[in-house]
């Protein structure tokens, strides 16, 4: 006969793929007739935009667009052109253990663009980039914690308890914000946006309630043309505060934040010359994760009944550290040609990598440099890479997560040979241990044990090593507290050799 068990249902979320997407999209592009033929491509960026993700059952489906910015000098003795390329890009991979029900977290990032002049009227643009795809499904783990008829057949359970950091919650919110953008004091009066640059960070989220408050800015860095053809750069915060339902029983959790952007424009004021308009739209993704405190039935028999029990293991997680540090970068990019004017720079984050080393774990984070200056032949492009480097000690078989990210605005300065850019990056780390908990999980009962008159009512017994007093009870068929009293224990403490009195029946 099966017995029946209290259980208790905890509701999560269960990570069932963890996969890196990565594609190039490649195109030819005419320039278009209003501009002027290309003499020299100078430098090009892009922006990701991820419009569309959606789980299938055993894939996923992402699409959206890359638009890339093309400066260029044109033939004579023009100034500085602009153009724009988008391209659309599509993937459809297999996701084995995904469906419908999933929700999918994702990450996209330009990983470098390149654009190569075929002729004074056609260019080959190239895109690389990365989608970090993370699949969760809704899970319910059902754990018994009581035996309910305890009573009418002598059953001895011995409590236990479920502590374990689990996801509560995966939410997300699509939000989208205008604003006006004022020209500080001294900037020329703008004829034209050559570029526009824009990233999106989060700097506080917490649970109140049943809400998610999340508060941050969004950076826009805007190349111009002046009216007297000068390239100069502006730079704006636009800051940001939203609510997103953070579902049942998220008090307390802990929030992972990502954001990424689904459009980005930004345009000149026709009414007034000093002011642009810029239109932003922003996918929010938290993931909340919460320690929850179950009890749960580690153990059971009877005194009277045979009882057969099975078992299960149970995944448990649980912190073990977490911190933020920082990375100074600085790079020299050389050039032969003498650099009169520095005009923009820029930082990227390319492509990011994690290893174990022995007992350590190293973090790489790819930061391209583009640095657009003037020099004594007219204007031109300074590029190089650096490779950031961050050593965890003594983590070994941890699971780790980590994110870079930009903490301020990239600096150059000439310097003799070139243009010495710097930087300064923050790396935020999490290290989790894994591992699981022997919990019952079905309980029999059998025939019911006969007493014979030639067993004894008190027996003596000696502690062996590595045993409890439940051990004891249970192999003896007695009780924690039958034993207790009989041997005078005024503690449920006992030590290998220690001689116990143990009642039967």
């Amino acid at each position: 006969m099966e017995l029946e068990l209290r259980r208790e249902t905890v509701r999560c979320w269960q990570a069932v793929c963890r996969t890196t997407l990565e594609q190039e999209e490649t195109a030819e592009c005419i320039v278009p007739d209003a501009c002027p033929d290309i003499w020299q491509v100078l430098d090009s960026q892009g922006r990701m935009l991820l419009q569309r993700r959606e789980p299938q059952e055993g894939r996923g489906e992402f699409s959206g667009l890359i638009r890339v910015n093309i400066l260029y000098q044109p033939e004579g003795e023009g100034a500085v052109q602009t153009m724009e390329v988008t391209l659309p890009f599509a993937a459809s991979p297999d996701l084995a253990q995904v469906t419908r029900r999933c929700i999918l977290r994702a990450e996209p990032r330009l990983l470098w663009v390149d654009v190569h002049l075929l002729n004074p009227r056609k260019v080959l643009v190239r895109a690389n980039w990365e989608i970090q795809v993370e699949a969760w499904h809704p899970h319910a783990l059902s754990l018994a914690c009581y035996g309910e008829e305890g009573e009418t057949h002598a059953l001895r359970q011995k409590p236990g308890e479920y502590r374990s950091l689990v996801t509560a919650a995966i939410q997300e919110k699509a939000f989208s914000y205008a604003d006006g953008l004022t020209l500080p004091a001294g900037c020329p009066v703008p004829q034209s946006i050559l570029s526009v640059r824009a990233d999106c960070t989060c700097t506080e989220a917490r649970v109140i309630g049943t809400k998610l408050v999340f508060k941050g800015e969004a950076r826009l860095r805007l190349l111009l043309r002046g009216e007297d053809e000068r390239v100069f750069p502006a730079d704006f915060r636009l800051p940001y505060s939203q609510l997103m339902d953070a579902g049942e029983d998220s008090e307390d959790a802990r929030c992972h934040m990502a954001l990424y952007f689904s459009d980005v424009k930004c345009a000149l004021d026709p009414e007034d010359p000093r002011m642009l308009q810029a239109e932003l739209d922003i996918q929010a993704q938290a993931r909340l994760e919460k320690e929850v405190q179950v009890p749960v039935l580690s153990d059971l028999y009877s005194t009277a009944w045979e009882v057969q029990t099975q078992r299960e293991e149970v995944p448990l997680r649980s912190m073990a550290g977490a911190s933020e540090d920082q990375v100074s970068l600085r790079q020299v990019l050389e050039t032969a040609e003498t650099v009169v004017e520095i005009l923009d720079v820029q930082a990227s984050l390319s492509r990011c990598d994690q290893r174990r080393e022995g007992e350590d774990w190293v973090m790489t984070q790819e930061v391209r440099w583009s640095v657009l200056v003037r020099g004594e032949e007219g204007p031109l492009c300074l590029d190089g890479m650096t490779r950031a480097e961050h050593r965890l000690s003594g983590l070994g078989e941890k699971e780790v997560s980590c994110r870079w990210e930009l903490l301020r605005d990239p600096a150059a300065a000439q310097t003799p040979g070139g243009v010495e850019v710097s930087g300064l990056l923050s790396v935020s780390w999490m290290a989790m241990e894994n591992g699981t908990i022997p919990v019952i999980s079905r309980v029999t009962l059998g025939e019911k044990r006969e007493k014979t008159g030639e067993m004894p009512s008190v027996i003596i017994r000696a502690v062996r090593t590595g045993e409890t007093l439940w051990d004891v009870a249970k192999a003896c068929l007695s009780t924690e507290g039958e034993i207790m009293e009989a041997t005078g224990l005024t503690s449920g403490e006992v030590w290998p050799g220690q001689m116990l009195l143990i009642p039967r029946g």
